[in-house]
């Protein structure tokens, strides 16, 4: 299969939408994998204005590859030994991860055990899995950093960083907290940067519509994705879609980690698994 193949599809598709779909491919190589998933979400569009409006959100997604990922991880690696000047002797490591469910967080505290370790003499003890075990084992006047491979509202770990915080002081201790994230919403620096010593990111992303269009171009952009999204179901499981339009908070997220999960951030017409009443539909983002 080459770079820009697309395999033959169950429905016959115009010349129009073939090229569409083509192109997207070619500027997002990992669409190819998704082209059933891509064709079933674009013919969703009612007219011109919200495809054009698609294919512009999906051709800005910010995809990162195994490989980039691998990339992202040394530069943060970097960023807390040498430009943070953390040690492994006065830092840990710590996933947001509070509940008996896993999270990307934890996964990316083991991630980062291997980058780190080209730094000095990191230990197994460096890196803590669940932020509700970091109280207890961080030594008073530390470092403490938080990582994560997404950040998108903020709400989150701008919360987790005030429990941190209240907790550490119910204890007599104090720490330099600090944020370490692959990629962020830029609107999520609002939230946690005035509780941290810093809150650094690999890649900042703006709104996919805010961020981008203005005037009446915006204008137009909002209510064309306010008519997808009203295809969508009411309802998955106990979700409300009301409650993720235009992503979680609202913050307009076009992101995807190649083998992870994907946040709730992105646009919904992007992962919501159900159209109205309650029928299923196939997601370019598939999602737990």
């Amino acid at each position: 299969m080459t770079e820009v193949e697309i395999p033959r599809a169950d429905e016959q598709m115009s010349r129009e939408l073939f090229g569409t779909i083509f192109e997207l491919s070619a500027r997002q190589p990992w669409l190819l994998r998704r082209s059933k998933e891509l064709y079933d979400t674009v013919v969703l569009c009612e007219n011109e204005d919200q495809k054009n409006l698609l294919v512009n959100l999906i051709s800005r997604f910010h995809f990162r590859s195994a490989q980039n990922h691998l990339e992202d991880l040394r530069i943060l690696a970097r960023k807390i030994a040498v430009d943070w000047n953390c040690s492994p002797e006065n830092t840990t490591l710590v996933a947001l991860e509070d509940r008996e469910c896993a999270d990307s967080s934890a996964m990316l505290v083991q991630q980062m055990k291997g980058p780190l370790a080209e730094h000095g003499s990191w230990k197994t003890r460096n890196f803590i899995g669940r932020l509700g075990d970091v109280v207890g084992r961080a030594k008073d006047g530390s470092n403490i950093v938080i990582v994560d491979d997404f950040c998108g509202s903020g709400t989150s770990i701008s919360k987790k960083v005030t429990w941190l915080t209240n907790n550490l002081n119910k204890v007599g201790k104090s720490a330099s907290i600090r944020v370490a994230v692959g990629t962020s919403m830029e609107q999520s620096q609002d939230l946690i940067t005035p509780l941290v010593v810093d809150f650094y990111s690999v890649h900042w992303l703006r709104k996919g519509l805010n961020g981008h269009f203005k005037d009446q171009e915006l204008a137009e952009a909002i209510a064309n994705m306010e008519a997808i999204e009203n295809k969508l179901s009411d309802r998955n499981g106990a979700k409300k879609i009301e409650d993720f339009s235009f992503g979680w908070k609202r913050s307009e997220a076009l992101f995807y980690l190649e083998g992870g999960n994907p946040p709730n951030n992105n646009f919904p017409i992007f992962w919501w698994p159900k159209l109205k009443p309650t029928r299923k539909r196939l997601t370019i983002l598939p999602r737990v």
